[in-house]
């Protein structure tokens, strides 16, 4: 064959070449460009690629587009936004699924849900691309439907469940007649393995409830495929953990944070959380498998490779609250693929993905066991890792009670020596009050970390508050039914509404909402709860009645039977430790933003995040604040989070912690943002929570 031969022989097979590579590249380009799933993807990693903006342009950043609500009242947002193809989808705070023009904020959809079950918190949805159809879906639960739209037009997908819907209380172990006590959802979004679509669940934290099992359903059909049982049954691995017939009368160990997969390895990590009730756990004597573990799971059929244990026989209400975290680290000159857990004590848990094997050595250290409770049998040790140090404050000591005054420093300090309130991390709950530091809001919460995936440094926010929680007995409760609505609401509901119902850092406003609401509907609201509000189902039905008539400023009461209980003690509520002028007992900062070495396991720096205004007033800066929500990390060096209630968004710099933006926000911005690339201009987005005081009714706000 001559040379001009060969040559014309080969152009037509290197064209070929050329045109696929050049296929290739644009699909990695647009999926870089993008956002496209909860946390950006299933390793969880909060990060981008995208370099345009970064620490030499970021001043720069400026509000571009802000699409609001078309209604007031609405709740706040905790979603992270999805961009896909230059399209936006967001859950509105009057609970509505949006697609917006991702450049503009322009509408070019919305869907209403027709649940009339209590909805939660949507914290994201999960994007499915059908390659046989060449089709896109977007797949959500909300209160206990979990539903399939079609990602063009907004319409159920006619293909799955019935009419786009499924009950989500599928294969798990709810009587119909239980329905109305034990609610049911989900409010982190599941993964996508080949054909299944995995998800946890979000379960009553009080009894009576249900295992939280973990499903796996056809994400085509919706029908269910496999379920993985976090209270075993007779039989299963993990049972004797547990007395007999513990799926009967226990719940729990659920999944509410959502999870990381290894696609190649087709391993799913799911982060479970404490049993039901969380304070005091006589009924369930033992270790609880496999509450409070980190699960590595085959994502095909579901069965059990490798567990840990956060939490033995948890009392302190110690979920695992963050979604995992995928990379790559370097040991002893090896590189290993890890999965790292950051939790709310303030640990970084970190293991070889596919042998559990940890990172760093894990000890498991004596703790108190003494219980004053009727037949606590508290578990004798607990696990410290000994690296990375952990980033949150361990226990209530002396040296962090406040210094503001003396007068606040000597009131702390006489109150916890006069009541001997229990002060430990690991002291077991009781009748007389403990001060409990980190708390079931503190450490890492469901805004998790992000991860620079290149430089294996971890970027997480932690609260830093301390919580007073005491048992009580719930018989012992009638006691209170004289009290007033305005009485009852303020000694469990002002901490996170105010005392006038106009929210806090912690709460929304409810005083205009909950007037709108019917009173049966706040009746399911207070003993449901709606995450992060607990359930108030133990308490006695005149009280909830009274609470009703108060937010309502009607004397109405409600027709809701009341509940039969389970168990025999309530919890004081998640307040905060502080005086009665809102003065927290600790030292600032109240909140903090780290970055961890995940290579070394050594904390490279820590900042305040946030600050509080009463405090700024005084000439105390840079307090930090009581934080949800979380942050996400770009190739541009940079650390994006609001998560703090005075309303700011900020930029961090990942090499020093050094603030190089800030912003404020016409409210609260408690999501993940988002970051994507539309026609070469990189675009960061955030979800913003109704503010009344401003008439901001919520929505998002894109900067460029």
């Amino acid at each position: 064959m001559s040379f001009y031969k060969r040559i014309k022989a080969i152009i037509p097979a290197a064209m070929a070449i050329v045109v696929l590579s050049s296929f290739l590249l644009s699909c990695q380009k647009n999926k870089e460009d993008q956002w496209p799933g909860f946390g950006h993807d299933a390793t969880n990693n909060k990060f981008s690629t995208l370099s345009q903006i970064d620490t030499s342009n970021v001043t720069g950043l400026e509000v571009v587009w802000q699409h609001e609500d078309d209604q007031e009242n609405g709740s706040s947002v905790l979603f992270n936004p999805l961009v896909v193809d230059g399209v936006m989808y967001a859950f509105m705070p009057t609970e509505k699924l949006v697609a917006l023009d991702a450049a503009t904020g322009k509408k070019i959809w919305e869907f209403k849900p027709d649940s009339t079950d209590i909805s939660t918190w949507t914290r994201g949805i999960t994007f499915h691309h059908n390659e046989s159809k060449n089709e896109d879906f977007l797949l959500f639960i909300y209160g206990s439907t979990f539903y399939s739209l079609q990602a063009k037009t907004g319409k159920v997908n006619p293909t799955f469940g019935t009419n786009g819907r499924v009950d989500f209380y599928t294969g798990l172990s709810v009587e119909e007649s239980q329905r109305k006590a034990v609610h049911v959802t989900s409010n982190a979004p599941g993964v996508i393995y080949n054909d299944l679509f995995i998800v946890g669940c979000k379960v009553p934290d009080e009894l009576p409830a249900t295992s939280g099992d973990i499903r796996a359903f056809d994400v085509n059909t919706g029908a269910l495929k496999w379920v993985f049982n976090t209270i075993p049954k007779k039989g299963e691995f993990g049972a004797d953990t547990w007395p007999e017939n513990a799926r009967a009368k226990n719940g729990g160990a659920n999944c509410w944070a959502g999870m990381a997969l290894d696609q190649e390895r087709g391993i799913v990590y799911v982060p479970t959380a404490s049993p039901s009730f969380d304070f005091y756990g006589a009924d369930r004597e033992g270790q609880n498998l496999f509450a409070n573990c980190l699960l590595a799971l085959d994502a095909k059929t579901g069965k059990r490779l490798w567990h840990f244990q956060t939490t033995h026989h948890d009392l302190w209400d110690r979920d695992n609250g963050s979604p995992p975290n995928l990379l790559t680290v370097k040991h002893d000159g090896k590189s290993i693929d890890a999965v790292a857990l950051a939790t709310k004590l303030g640990y970084i848990f970190l293991f070889n993905r596919e042998t559990g094997e940890p990172l760093f050595p894990i000890k498991e250290v004596p703790v108190p066991t003494k219980s004053d409770m009727p037949g606590e049998k508290p578990w004798p040790t607990q696990p410290f890792p000994t690296k990375p140090e952990p980033f949150a404050r361990q226990g209530f000591k002396e040296e962090y009670i406040t210094d503001i005054t003396p007068e606040l420093n000597k009131y702390f300090k006489d109150q916890i020596k006069n009541n001997n309130y229990q002060t430990g991390i690991y002291e077991p709950p009781n009748l007389n009050g403990s001060v409990i530091l980190p708390t079931a809001h503190g450490g890492s919460n469901w805004g998790g970390a992000s991860v620079n995936p290149a430089t294996g440094v971890m970027f997480v926010n932690s609260a830093d508050l301390p919580w007073f929680l005491k048992l009580t007995e719930i018989k012992g409760l009638a006691a209170d039914n004289n009290l007033s609505g305005a009485e009852l609401f303020k000694m469990y509901c002002s901490s996170c509404h105010g005392a006038n119902k106009k929210g806090t850092n912690f709460g929304p406003d409810i005083s205009k909402r909950a007037k709108l609401l019917s009173a049966e509907k706040l009746d399911i609201f207070i003993k449901k709860g709606a995450e992060p509000m607990p359930s108030f189902n133990h308490l006695p039905q005149p009280q909830i009645d009274a609470i009703i008539s108060f937010l309502k400023d009607e004397n109405i009461v409600s027709k809701q039977e009341a509940v039969v209980h389970k168990e025999p003690y309530g919890f004081s509520g998640y307040d905060f430790y502080k005086d009665a002028n809102d003065n927290f007992a600790i030292k600032p900062p109240y909140g903090t933003l780290n970055a961890i070495d995940l290579n070394k396991g050594e904390i490279l720096w820590q900042v305040p995040l946030g600050e509080d205004p009463k405090l700024a007033k005084m000439g105390i800066k840079n307090s930090g604040l009581f934080n949800r929500g979380g942050g996400i990390a770009t190739a541009g060096g940079l650390v994006f989070i609001a998560a703090t209630g005075d309303g700011r968004f900020r930029a961090f710099d990942q090499k020093t912690g050094k603030t190089l933006w800030n912003k404020e926000l016409p409210g609260s911005g408690y999501s993940i943002p988002s970051t994507y690339s539309i026609n070469g201009k990189q675009y960061i987005t955030i979800g913003v929570t109704p503010n009344p005081d401003k008439k901001y009714k919520g929505g998002y706000v894109t900067f460029a």
